[in-house]
């Protein structure tokens, strides 16, 4: 459906020229604020979905089940939703400001899935944010495993018809949806001002993938790790070495995590074969 070239190698100077424009376009732009979705969750109808418009995932022996992102778009393409159908046309999994990737399941997600489970890692009773979650599938694999998640992605359009689908499907009753979860959208910036000092938002976990490929978020990035993650929390990270077109990359993520010393930042995972994709673990010191 979308096509986000985090993969196509271009010439030096002209993704380097690429990049500062884009830098000088993102300084313009309005990001959506943050707000917490409170609609009614009877009013999401997961109901009518049938399975051929479903599809499974499994990780280890984690099986979720989850909405065809060719479903949640043709839902939101007949509710005239703008953002989407801009996309679309433009062939495009990214306009800044306007959406962000949320429809689609990126790979650096089933690695930090994996990751988790593979690894023993302990989420029963944690307090873990699903941070830019998209699908929700890395939140899912917290809450299966008996987490308290909120979940965040910046489209509110991809929360209600994506995210929050999800998580009824794989949730037996509507009662531990409303108890354990929380969903959020918006900018990371606002997000942080929305849920400010409130010592319950704090997270043990804050779980992202595929988030790091626009060096203009860092800072954002930065300060939910700062003012949102406990004193022993953990980050996790999951992504590719370099988003070819967009100009991120895990050294330079690194290199500013770590240039105020408050964060030590190591690889615990990367691939094997292919395309070259890491796990980042993020601790305070």
């Amino acid at each position: 459906m979308f096509r986000f070239n985090f993969n196509d190698e271009s010439n030096g100077n002209e993704e380097k020229s690429n990049i500062e424009e884009d830098k000088e376009k993102d300084d313009k732009l309005e990001w959506f604020s943050a707000k917490r979705i409170s609609k009614p969750l009877e009013d999401y109808n997961v109901s009518n979905i049938t399975n051929d418009q479903t599809t499974n995932v499994c990780y280890c022996d984690v099986k979720i089940k989850l909405v065809d992102s060719k479903t949640a778009f043709n839902k939101l393409a007949k509710e005239n939703c703008q953002n989407i159908i801009e996309a679309e046309s433009q062939h495009s999994d990214l306009l800044p400001a306007k959406y962000e990737g949320g429809l689609k399941i990126w790979e650096c997600t089933h690695d930090l899935a994996r990751y988790l489970l593979e690894e023993n890692i302990l989420l029963k009773d944690k307090t873990v944010l699903d941070l830019g979650c998209g699908a929700g599938v890395l939140g899912l694999v917290a809450l299966l495993q008996g987490s308290n998640v909120h979940f965040q992605d910046y489209n509110l359009e991809v929360i209600e018809s994506y995210t929050i689908p999800n998580v009824i499907l794989n949730c037996d009753k509507l009662d531990t949806v409303t108890k354990r979860c929380q969903f959020y959208c918006g900018d990371w910036e606002s997000f942080v001002n929305l849920i400010g000092n409130d010592e319950s938002e704090e997270y043990d976990y804050i779980l992202s993938s595929e988030t790091i490929y626009n060096p203009n978020n860092y800072p954002k990035l930065y300060q939910i790790f700062k003012q949102k993650l406990r004193k022993n929390g953990i980050c996790y990270i999951a992504a590719k070495i370099h988003y070819f077109g967009v100009g991120g990359s895990i050294q330079q993520f690194e290199e500013f995590i770590t240039k105020d010393g408050l964060f030590n930042i190591k690889t615990v995972w990367k691939s094997d074969e292919g395309l070259q994709r890491e796990v980042l673990e993020v601790k305070r010191r």
